[in-house]
């Protein structure tokens, strides 16, 4: 535990979209100190010294090895940072970790069984559930029965490339469904319970032939909960509109939890629902929650830590393996 006095010290692993907010997040709290910032290169590293005014980096293990660091937060691809995380854990360092929390179960169980071991606090970045949206929604449904689930996922990445290759490039993301979808299903999750089958069907309508960028643009996919409720999601990577939606239904309630717009619409028996939200950064709420879990040594305060984020890895990849297969796919026991 980080004394309450004392400054905790971070170090920044990647500084593209995500390494950037964090950074400067974890400088608007007062007691926060981000202490090194890794880039990939030198020209990167320069950058990081004059936007973020931190002491940058190149190599990760040279930064662990020179650095005093409380805590580590990788913004880097789910499929490069493995070497990374198993260092940091060894050197006892609490992890926040981007979403997914790796591209295979296999590699996300040893992250959770060092962190275990280490009795590290460890979160991975599902930033809906700090949302205002997420705890009203819980509020409206609970005690009642959900029989049917709607989820959507739709985003330009295509359309704008307005993103990183790696995006949509499957070795590096893992393709649209962890990329992106993994947040309506965490959601989900968290509100239904866990997802037992998924299946899905995947296409590229819009962009058939686009050389190393090989995820899909089109998938739709059903899957059943451990309740019995069923779930439908549709998903693209080409639609002008960012959508990302939970939709709930029950014999006598409807309930659509609508994160890009802020809002909740619907009704309960005879009660019409119609719930705007102010904009708030999640992303903050969700590093202040980590930092302080580190800071008290409460790792309660974490919304998602690496276990339960492993079971909404395991969901995704069994609807990626439902697109390869072509058959209804068990989510694995995690």
């Amino acid at each position: 535990m980080v004394d309450s006095d004392n400054t905790l010290r971070v170090a920044v692993i990647g500084f593209g979209t995500m390494g950037r907010k964090h950074t400067e997040n974890c400088s608007r709290i007062e007691w926060v100190e981000v202490v090194a910032v890794v880039g990939v290169d030198e020209a990167e590293a320069e950058v990081i010294r004059t936007e973020a005014r931190v002491p940058a980096y190149t190599d990760v293990a040279r930064m662990l090895d020179e650095v005093l660091v409380d805590a580590v937060i990788l913004a880097t691809p789910p499929g490069t940072r493995r070497e990374t995380v198993m260092k940091a854990a060894t050197m006892g360092k609490a992890l926040f970790l981007e979403k997914p929390i790796a591209l295979d179960l296999s590699t996300a169980r040893e992250y959770c069984d060092i962190t275990e071991k280490q009795s590290l606090v460890n979160a991975v970045g599902f930033q809906l559930r700090y949302s205002p949206l997420t705890e009203r929604a819980k509020e409206l449904i609970r005690g009642r029965r959900v029989t049917h689930v709607r989820t959507a996922c739709t985003t330009s990445y295509y359309l704008k490339r307005d993103v990183p290759d790696w995006f949509l490039q499957r070795r590096y993301s893992g393709g649209p469904l962890l990329e992106q979808a993994i947040h309506p299903f965490d959601i989900a999750r968290l509100l239904v319970g866990d997802i037992t089958h998924v299946f899905a069907r995947a296409e590229r309508l819009l962009f058939p032939d686009t050389g190393e960028l090989d995820s899909e643009d089109t998938i739709v996919l059903a899957y059943r909960f451990a309740s019995g409720a069923l779930g439908t999601h549709t998903d693209s990577c080409a639609m002008t509109v960012f959508n990302w939606e939970v939709e709930l239904f029950g014999s006598d309630w409807r309930l659509l939890v609508d994160y890009a717009r802020k809002r909740l619409r619907g009704h309960t028996g005879n009660e019409t629902i119609e719930q705007d939200f102010p904009d708030i950064d999640l992303h903050l709420l969700e590093m202040q929650a980590f930092m302080e879990a580190v800071r008290y040594n409460k790792p309660d305060f974490v919304r998602s830590d690496f276990a339960d984020a492993t079971k909404t890895l395991a969901t995704v990849l069994a609807g990626d393996r439902s697109i390869k297969t072509g058959a209804w796919e068990a989510v694995e026991e995690v």
